[in-house]
């Protein structure tokens, strides 16, 4: 019996703690992901909901303005440097320690200048109440923020997701508890955002901690001409990424020009629930991209079109039933998760479910322009959607709030990504809707059962049990093939090697 034990936790650590090929690297790194992205995002959504309902919509929205407005700070603290070191680790293994230790060099500088701005600058660009003295806080959460994400980056580029996934555990479980307990003594925007920042510095640490054997290097190894090279090499991402950054937090800034901190509580809890979504996508991609790289680096356009053809359709797998149960139940999830105080955001979410349509292949077709290093072709088509949802929200949030500022976000992200969408293919021309009719239709008959359902009155968990169920029994009644992608994937394009 003891062997038996013994031998199946040798097994499982070989599985899910060790790198001994393609195919199970990519296997263990879509679990890690898994646990990281979904367990952390489930996490944080219990504080996140709780601070909510305590704080109320004026205080909640004070908390969620401080961090979007100083979001557009964060544009200095990283340009490309981090997506880069993933990269480059990856593929030099030789140079490994040189790349990481001339990184930090260039990444301190950065967020030295970011911090400067959150604190002397940006607390005088906002005019909402009670978020100007809580800004500068915010200097530390981007000094522990980057600092963690730089650790990160770097063992994401030794495909170590099992440690990036303990330090996000840890970061959001410490979220959590030191959350309810400053929430306890004190129900205020400020106790929140300061138990925020502990938490992540908590993280930072930690990540610092594993891999701190390259921290010791960083003076040894660094390398002038290297450092000109990355920046060389970074410019292009990291506009595109100031721009990405830009256009996330213009709506929460923006609704603060025109609107009251009980709508921007109202929208961010929205956002909050949306997010929780992005993470499906993020795991499934971050497994992948590994792979996607190096089949064009070696030039393999075949099965490189086989691999996002694949991609895309288990992306629109989920996106598409996510969209119509969003819009359909969005009233009752949003009364469920956050109570009858929060139903005035219900409409935003409702139409933010929509943005999953970009959202979801838009992750493919980010990492398919890095893949290709067509950064500067892409920055033009980032520019069109930001500007586009400065335009857009300056004519529709006056009018419609945060109904307005979603509507605008989604055509941001049409024209951000759907330009983006067109270059790419010219670079690989695969074909992208192929298995949209049947999971579009058995999405339609599981929106039309949820709306059903929600109108005997049913409990919404239930109603998402039921109805989502359905829509996979549906799918296998149309023999659909998406539903065999992940095994073509494993078996076919992953060979263990």
């Amino acid at each position: 019996m003891f062997k038996k034990i013994s031998g199946l936790m040798a097994k499982v650590k070989s599985s899910l703690f060790e790198n001994r090929g393609t195919r199970q690297t990519v296997t263990k790194n879509a679990f890690w992901l898994s646990v990281s992205q979904i367990g952390s995002r489930l996490i944080r959504a219990v504080i996140i909901i709780y601070s909510a309902r305590i704080l109320g919509a004026e205080e909640y929205g004070v908390f969620s303005y401080v961090l979007s407005f100083a979001g557009f700070f964060t544009i200095f603290a990283d340009i490309g440097v981090n997506a880069l070191l993933t990269r480059d680790t990856a593929s030099h293994p030789e140079r490994r320690s040189e790349y990481f230790a001339t990184s930090f060099w260039i990444k301190t500088l950065q967020i030295f200048i970011t911090v400067l701005l959150v604190i002397f600058v940006a607390p005088h660009l906002t005019s909402v109440k009670g978020a100007a003295y809580l800004i500068p806080f915010v200097a530390l959460l981007v000094l522990f923020d980057n600092l963690r994400d730089f650790a990160t980056s770097y063992l994401r580029g030794l495909e170590k997701m099992e440690l990036e996934a303990l330090i996000l555990m840890v970061m959001n479980i410490a979220i959590m508890v030191a959350g309810f307990i400053i929430l306890y003594f004190s129900h205020t925007a400020k106790a929140l955002l300061l138990s925020y920042i502990a938490s992540v510095g908590l993280s930072a640490i930690l990540a610092v901690i594993i891999v701190r054997e390259k921290f010791f290097k960083i003076f040894k190894y660094f390398n002038k001409e290297l450092a000109k090279k990355i920046l060389s090499a970074s410019w292009p991402f990291a506009f595109s990424s100031a721009l990405g950054i830009f256009m996330l937090n213009t709506d929460i800034v923006m609704l603060g020009w025109w609107r009251t901190t009980a709508e921007i509580g109202y929208y961010s809890a929205g956002i909050r629930i949306t997010q929780v979504f992005y993470a499906l996508p993020t795991i499934f991609v971050s497994s992948i991209f590994p792979v996607v790289s190096r089949l064009i680096n070696q030039d393999k356009k075949e099965e490189t079109r086989i691999v996002n053809e694949r991609s895309m359709a288990l992306v629109f797998m989920f996106a598409i039933p996510l969209i119509v149960g969003g819009v359909v139940l969005g009233e009752p999830i949003f009364n469920l998760v956050y109570g009858k105080e929060y139903l005035p955001g219900a409409l935003g979410f409702q139409i933010l479910a929509t943005t999953m349509f970009w959202i979801f292949p838009g992750m493919i077709i980010s990492n398919l322009v890095l893949a290709h290093n067509l950064q500067k072709k892409s920055l033009i088509y980032i520019a069109a959607g930001s500007l586009g949802n400065i335009v857009f929200n300056a004519l529709l949030i006056p009018r419609w709030g945060i109904a307005g500022s979603a509507i605008s976000t989604f055509i941001a992200l049409a024209l951000n990504y759907g330009l983006t969408w067109i270059m790419i293919k010219k670079y690989g021309n695969f074909k992208t809707f192929t298995h949209l009719k049947k999971i579009t239709a058995a999405a339609i008959i599981m929106g039309a059962i949820a709306f059903v359902l929600d109108k005997t009155g049913l409990n919404v968990i239930v109603n998402i049990s039921i109805s989502g169920a359905a829509y996979f029994v549906i799918l296998l009644l149309f023999k659909e093939k998406v539903l065999r992608e992940f095994a073509f994937i494993k078996n076919r394009l992953l060979p263990e090697r």
